[in-house]
């Protein structure tokens, strides 16, 4: 009899120094997220944050939208901006951020908050950033099906490919836009994290230079267009396209009689659009109708950006 309270007093006891040492099963789940995303409100009466183009910490909490997620604060709460501390209520909409957060029970609270760029200002954060590293360069080609940026790094070295997904921002004269947004001749800050071997996933995207909208210097930027024309020839061994009968559908108008014929450089990974699934240029045949996004940063050479088929000659 004695032998078996003894049994059970140790049971306990294991039991209750598991429960001490693990949160999880009797008080609730209680671990540290870390997460980036934009400021779209404070709200001081319920001491929250609410966030867009959230990345990092646990997917499963953002919304069903994909990409928001509201975050608690207290009075410990500590915001900082290039060495400066600041209070929860400063945060502007718009602030880019990045934030270390206790969850409980499905409900963060902001442990600390660090600006990572400010709206009012567009200054960055100064210093080394709490995640991930930079890298600058220009776009040289987006692919959509495959949620990548091809990127030519401003040091020397290959063109390297970055991973993005739907909720990775892409930032412009304090306007958040998507990677597909991103045009070929953009110049381009990634911050990036490893997620595998030579791999890396993009956290936000900051666009220094636009091709389409010119340059704080003054030069004389590229431009962008979409042009239709019926498909004549595609050499898939010099990667361009030969298309005639075209007309300028919008943008730059290079020659305003229609019937043109035109020559279009693609890359390697270049996709078509049929019917918004994206498929290998070498399905096109000649005859089908196609319009090309393409621009123009090196003498009269157009350079494909996006292509879509507007009829296949076999139907």
């Amino acid at each position: 009899m004695n032998r078996c309270k003894l049994l059970v007093a140790l049971a306990l006891t294991v039991l209750f120094l598991n429960a001490c040492g693990s949160s999880s099963d009797i008080f609730g789940t209680n671990s540290k997220q870390e997460l980036q995303g934009t400021v779209q409100s404070v709200d001081t009466s319920s001491r929250s944050i609410f966030l867009t183009n959230v990345t990092g910490g646990n997917r499963s909490m953002l919304s069903s939208g994909g990409g928001s997620l509201r975050v608690y604060y207290d009075s410990d709460t500590t915001v900082s901006f290039n060495g400066n501390s600041y209070q929860v209520a400063d945060l502007e909409s718009g602030d880019q951020v990045s934030l270390v957060a206790n969850e409980n029970d499905n409900r963060l609270t902001a442990q600390s908050v660090t600006v990572l760029r400010d709206v009012s200002s567009g200054t960055t954060t100064s210093g080394n950033l709490p995640y991930g590293t930079t890298l600058r360069g220009t776009v040289a080609y987006v692919d959509t099906s495959r949620n990548t940026v091809e990127i030519d790094p401003f040091s020397s070295g290959s063109n390297v490919i970055v991973e993005v997904d739907t909720n990775t921002p892409v930032y412009y004269n304090n306007q958040t836009f998507r990677p597909a947004d991103l045009e070929r001749g953009d110049e381009v800050e990634i911050r990036y994290s490893s997620v595998g071997t030579n791999r890396v996933l993009a956290r936000d995207i900051t666009v220094t230079r636009n091709v389409s909208g010119g340059t704080s210097s003054g030069s004389t930027s590229s431009q962008t267009s979409t042009i239709r024309g019926t498909v004549r020839n595609i050499d898939t061994v010099r990667r361009t396209i030969e298309i005639d009968s075209a007309s300028w559908i919008s943008g730059f108008n290079r020659d305003t009689n229609s019937g043109s014929r035109y020559v279009i450089q693609y890359d390697t990974n270049a996709r078509v659009d049929v019917n918004g699934s994206m498929q290998s240029i070498s399905g096109l045949e000649t005859g089908d109708v196609i319009e090309v996004q393409v621009s123009s940063t090196s003498g009269s050479t157009l350079y494909a950006q996006r292509l879509w088929l507007v009829r296949d000659v076999r139907r």
